[in-house]
This record gives C-alpha cells, structure tokens and sequence, in this order.
C-alpha cells in the first residue's frame, strides 16, 4: 500500500472511529481535552505524510493511532511543564507563606528538618532498585515506561515497586509533620 493510500485509510479510520478513540486517549492522558488535541495533532501528522518508498502495513489502525496520539500527548505534556528559573526560587525562598507567617519561624524549621530526616530514614529502608524507580519517578519525573526501559523491568512491575516504596515511606512517616498534612501522597499525570 503506497503512503497516499495509508494516509488516507488512517484518516477516514480516525475520523470514523473518533470517538472511541477519544475515550481510549482520555484515559491514558487523564484529560478530555488534552486528549481531543493530541487527537487533532494526529490528524495533521497524518495529512503531512509524505510518500517515501513504500510504507510499512498497518494491522491494527487503532493501536497505530493511539500510540501516535500518547506520544504526541506525551511531548506536549513534557514541552509544556513549568521550568522554576532560580532567580524565582530565590524569591519564592524568601516569600511568606498564605498565612502571613514568616518562613524563618523556628518550630516550622524544626518541623521541616524532622520530616526530612523521617524520608531519609525511609528511603535508607528501601532497596537500591526501588529507591532509584522511586527517585526517577517522583523527583526526575520520569514515566513509567521509561523507568521501565531504564531498568528492564515491564511497566507493571515499575507501578508495583512505586507502590511498594510509597507504602514503606508513608507507613515509616507515619509520625512526620508532612504525613499528618498528607504531603507525601499524589498521583503522577502519567
């Protein structure tokens, strides 16, 4: 099948199968819009294919345009996430918090140091691996795939490990400032 062909085969199967196909991509990217834009980059993807020699078949048009939408989603989730420049972090630094308090109040100090010193304790209780998995997720915000790829381990095994390793820390927390306030919890956008 020439590159025109698959074109035009993958928009018409897009265009018939849109909704569906939204539905699936909400789910991944957590988001109606966010999933209905990736959807539209698809699209303009697709119309500026140009014909190389011969194209690969497409057995599974859905999986190839969901994977090609999650990717596109993927990048624009990455390009467009808030960078701190550390002249901001320098004023957010020496900034009072919403309640008027200032940040230097010695028991938050104290309160502050004792938390960090409980999630040290805790990750000193993880294994190497889960640690690593644990830092790439939550600090280099890496995703699951990637850990996965990183440490060649599948998917379902990075969501385990996070999950074990999160449960470790907030158990060992338990007494921790930050715990009581519910700080160490959250889910990852993907």
């Amino acid at each position: 099948m020439s590159m025109p062909d698959l074109r035009t085969k993958l928009k018409r199967h897009l265009s018939s199968r849109y909704a569906v196909l939204r539905w699936r991509l909400e789910r991944v990217v957590g988001c109606k819009h966010h999933a209905a834009d990736a959807l539209q980059e698809t699209w303009l993807r697709l119309e500026a294919m140009v014909a190389p020699g011969s194209a690969a078949p497409v057995h599974n048009p859905d999986a190839y345009l969901l994977r090609m939408a999650a990717n596109i989603a993927t990048d624009a989730y990455r390009r467009d996430r808030i960078i701190v420049t550390e002249r901001e972090r320098e004023e957010l630094m020496h900034m009072a918090d919403e309640a008027g308090d200032d940040i230097s109040d010695p028991a938050r100090i104290v309160s502050a140091r004792l938390d960090v010193q409980a999630l040290d304790v805790a990750l000193a209780g993880l294994s190497p691996r889960r640690r690593a998995i644990l830092t790439a997720a939550r600090i280099d915000g890496m995703l699951n795939a990637e850990i996965a790829e990183r440490f060649g381990i599948s998917v379902a095994m990075v969501k385990k490990e996070l999950q074990a390793a999160m449960q470790h820390c907030k158990t060992c927390m338990a007494d921790a400032d930050a715990a009581q306030r519910s700080d160490v919890s959250g889910r990852r956008k993907y």
